[in-house]
């Protein structure tokens, strides 16, 4: 066979692909809304909807205040921080060309956290979150420029991630540490910052924190171009003009931004970066100005589908995000890291 596409025929289409997606999205994001310990149907999420654009003027109903004030910004916040740990995750697997990388497996993610305490410590009591959210995006970004110098020293992909883990548990130590002998009510609880949540979402939590990382899905995004000349190797990106030290720099800033906000929404959240470029790179192809957005559609619609499962499943007990993320994501990792093993024996 000789033809000179390399895409499977049984592939569908990109645009196809990007559809689903979205739809899929919408669709998730339905059925958070209307789950949960307070029975809401589609007619009192349509009520709440007319209510908010000045369509209808009938009485707010309980339901209208349960939607609006609880679960529209938690699946928001979901949305959100899914979307931003899958741009990440491609981001960096991208950069370091290294399908293992994941925010929380190179240690970002409990750095992020570390840095959003630091930012509960200086911000006043009853204060915007927004300190918080820029706390955890800066000690996010420095992690990640960190990881860059580790990345060069560095030869064997394992050793990379190996390095990254244990930096990360030494991190999620230390922040554990400090949020259990910190007993304040302004501080997450010590499972938030562990296993993640969004019990918690605010309005304005999700206002200090969704720019940040839709800025930071803004510059990776803009850098796809970038990531597919990386992908062929610094020393080639530096052959056809590529600035590579100023190009990751802008990628990684990017990367932690991204990282940061989702942290400051949804605490410590792990395998969602690892898990959905790995599966989307198979379905769409490793192009990065379409895995790019298809990460965070399904990224965003991983972490909705999960925290509704999440506080649904065992109702009225709400298990932990970053348990179901785990519990997915952590068989993906063993696998992949087997077959790495095949194919290099």
């Amino acid at each position: 066979m000789t033809g000179a596409s390399t895409e499977p025929d049984r592939r569908i289409s990109r645009p196809t692909s990007m559809t689903m997606l979205g739809l899929g999205l919408l669709v998730l994001m339905v059925i958070g809304l209307l789950s949960g310990a307070v029975a809401i149907g589609p007619a009192d999420l349509l009520h709440m909807l007319g209510r908010r654009l000045g369509l209808t003027d009938d009485p707010e109903r309980l339901t209208d205040s349960v939607l609006w004030a609880i679960r529209l910004p938690r699946v928001l916040s979901g949305a959100a921080v899914g979307a931003g740990l899958a741009v990440a995750g491609a981001a960096l697997q991208g950069t370091f060309r290294n399908q293992m990388a994941d925010p929380h497996l190179v240690g970002i993610s409990p750095a992020a956290g570390l840095g959003a305490v630091a930012g509960i410590a200086v911000t006043p009591t009853g204060g915007n979150p927004l300190l918080m959210m820029l706390g955890a995006a800066v000690a996010a970004t420095s992690a990640t420029l960190l990881m860059r110098r580790t990345a060069t020293r560095v030869i064997e992909p394992n050793q990379f991630i190996l390095v990254g883990l244990a930096l990360g548990l030494a991190m999620l130590a230390w922040l554990g540490a400090i949020v259990l002998a910190w007993d304040s009510p302004r501080v997450p609880t010590f499972n938030f910052w562990v296993f993640g949540g969004l019990a918690g979402s605010t309005w304005s939590a999700l206002g200090a924190g969704a720019p940040i990382v839709l800025a930071g899905a803004a510059i990776v995004a803009l850098s796809a171009r970038s990531l597919d000349l990386l992908s062929l190797g610094e020393t080639e990106a530096r052959h056809v003009g590529v600035n590579v030290d100023r190009v990751i720099t802008v990628i990684l800033i990017g990367t932690g931004l991204a990282v940061g906000g989702a942290v400051g929404l949804g605490g410590v959240i792990g395998f969602v970066g690892l898990v959905v470029p790995l599966v989307l790179r198979a379905w769409i192809g490793p192009a990065h100005r379409w895995l790019i957005p298809a990460s965070a559609l399904g990224g965003a619609a991983m972490v909705v589908a999960v925290d509704t499962l999440a506080r649904t499943v065992a109702s009225p007990v709400e298990i932990p995000v970053g348990l179901f993320t785990a519990i997915l994501g952590a068989p993906v990792f063993v696998w992949f890291l087997m077959r790495v093993g095949r194919l290099s024996s």
